[in-house]
C-alpha cells in the first residue's frame, strides 16, 4: 500500500475512534460514501486533489439505512437521549417523515415495495410532499452534521474531510424518483486519496468489527442507558438488511421467456449457443447480485442453464464482455423498446449519469462503464474473473 493511503487509513481510524459521537450519522456517512465510491465512479468528477459525487446518492442510502431501524417493532434510539416520541425535540430530525412512509408501506410490501415505487417515481400522491420533506431533512442532516463536523478532533476545523457545494435543492414538480436525487441535490467532495482508500479497502472498513459494529455498539449502549435491551447482534441484522427487488427479476424472466416463445431460440449471452427450450433458459446477472445488489433490467440477461451454473458468482472479464458486446447490446435494445422509461432511468442511474445526450451514445457509454466496473471488481476487489 502506498504511504499516503496508509496515512489516510490511520487518520480515518483515528476519526472513527476519537470524533465526538452523539448520533449514528458519522457511521451512515462513511458507509454511504464507501458504497458510492465503489459503485458510482462513472459519476465522479475530479477537481484538483478532490473528487465530487452527487449528494443525492448519500440521501438515498441514508433513507434505506434508517428505514429498517425506524420500522422495527421496538423503538431503537439513534441519538443520545432520543425517546419514543415521534416529533419530540430529541428525535432524529427526519424520523417523523420516514415513519409516515413506513406506516403506509407496512400493508403494501414494506421497504422493497417502497424502494420499487421510489425508483420508478411512483410514490402515492399523498406521500409526495412527505417524501420531499424527507429528502430535504436528510440532506440537511448530512451536510450540517457529519459532512461539517467529521474530522474536527484531528484538524480542529469544520469540513476538514468532506465538503459540499451548497447548491439549492432542485427537484421536479410531482413525484420524485431516485434519478432526481442524483441531479437535483448538489454534490459532496472528498480528497482523492481518501476515495482511493475507500475503493481499495472500503469493504473491509464496512465489515463487522468496524463501522457497522461501531454503529451497533453505540446503539446498544445508548439504549442500555435508557433501560432498554438492544442486542448488538440484533442491530447488526437490521443494519445489513437491504430492499429486495425480486419482482423485477421475475419481470425480466417473463420478458425473455416471451422472446423465446416468439422466436426459434435465444442466443446465450456467454456461450453464444442457441437456447431453444424454456427449461434451459436462466436469467443471469452481468454483475453478480451477491456483490452488486442490482436487479436493474440492464443487469439481467438470458443464458443457458448449464453455463449459468458454471459461472456462479464469478465476474465476466473485460475481454469476455467485449467479445459478447454485440449480443449484450442487442438485448439492451430490446429491453429499452419494451421498458423505455424504466430502462433508461436505471441505466442513467447505475451506468451512465447525464453524459450521454442520445440513446445510442448512452448505450455505448453504459457498456464502457460496465467494462470498467468489471475491471474494478477483478483488479481492485480481487473477485474471480470468468472467461466462459
Amino acid at each position: 500500500m502506498e504511504a499516503r493511503l496508509l496515512d489516510e487509513y490511520h487518520t480515518l481510524n483515528t476519526i472513527i475512534e476519537q470524533d465526538r459521537t452523539v448520533t449514528t450519522f458519522k457511521y451512515a456517512l462513511l458507509r454511504g460514501t464507501i458504497e458510492v465510491c465503489q459503485q458510482y465512479s462513472h459519476l465522479a468528477e475530479a477537481e484538483g486533489d478532490r473528487v465530487w459525487y452527487p449528494l443525492g446518492l448519500l440521501i438515498e442510502r441514508w433513507i434505506l439505512y434508517y428505514y429498517p431501524i425506524f420500522e422495527n417493532e421496538r423503538f431503537i434510539p439513534q441519538l443520545n437521549g432520543e425517546r419514543d416520541q415521534v416529533g419530540g425535540s430529541k428525535n432524529i430530525q427526519f424520523r417523523w417523515e420516514l415513519t409516515e412512509i413506513i406506516d403506509h408501506y407496512r400493508e403494501y410490501g414494506g421497504i422493497s415495495a417502497f424502494y420499487t415505487d421510489f425508483r420508478k417515481g411512483a410514490l402515492p400522491p399523498d406521500l409526495q410532499d412527505t417524501m420531499r420533506n424527507l429528502i430535504q431533512k436528510v440532506r440537511q442532516a448530512i451536510t450540517q452534521g457529519p459532512i461539517r463536523h467529521l474530522g474536527f478532533s484531528q484538524h480542529h476545523k469544520h469540513n476538514a474531510v468532506f465538503g459540499w457545494d451548497g447548491a439549492r435543492i432542485c427537484l421536479p414538480h410531482g413525484a420524485v424518483s431516485s434519478i432526481d436525487l442524483i441531479f437535483g441535490c448538489g454534490r459532496f467532495s472528498l480528497h482523492r486519496d481518501l476515495e482511493s482508500l475507500f475503493k481499495y479497502f472500503g469493504s473491509f472498513i464496512i465489515g463487522e468489527g468496524t463501522l457497522l459494529n461501531k454503529w451497533a455498539e453505540f446503539t446498544e449502549n445508548i439504549a442500555k442507558a435508557q433501560g432498554q435491551i438492544v442486542e448488538r447482534r440484533e442491530m447488526l441484522d437490521i443494519l445489513c438488511r437491504s430492499p429486495a427487488t425480486e419482482r423485477q427479476t421475475q419481470e425480466a424472466s417473463r420478458f425473455y421467456h416471451q422472446l423465446l416463445a416468439d422466436s426459434d431460440g435465444l442466443s446465450c449471452v456467454w456461450s453464444g449457443e442457441s437456447i431453444k427450450s424454456h427449461n434451459k433458459l436462466h436469467i443471469d446477472h452481468l454483475l453478480p447480485f451477491s456483490l452488486w445488489k442490482n436487479n436493474d433490467f440492464w443487469n439481467l440477461v438470458p443464458v443457458q442453464a448449464a453455463v449459468n451454473l458454471r459461472k456462479h458468482d464469478a465476474i465476466p472479464s473485460p475481454l469476455l464482455l467485449r467479445k459478447r458486446k454485440e449480443i449484450i447490446m442487442t438485448y439492451w435494445e430490446r429491453l429499452a423498446d419494451s421498458y423505455a422509461d424504466t430502462f433508461s432511468r436505471e441505466m442513467r442511474s447505475a451506468l451512465v449519469g447525464s453524459t450521454a445526450p442520445i440513446e445510442e451514445e448512452m448505450m455505448e457509454t453504459a457498456f464502457e462503464n460496465l467494462v470498467g466496473k468489471s475491471t474494478y471488481l477483478i483488479e481492485i476487489r480481487g473477485c474471480t474473473p470468468w472467461n466462459a
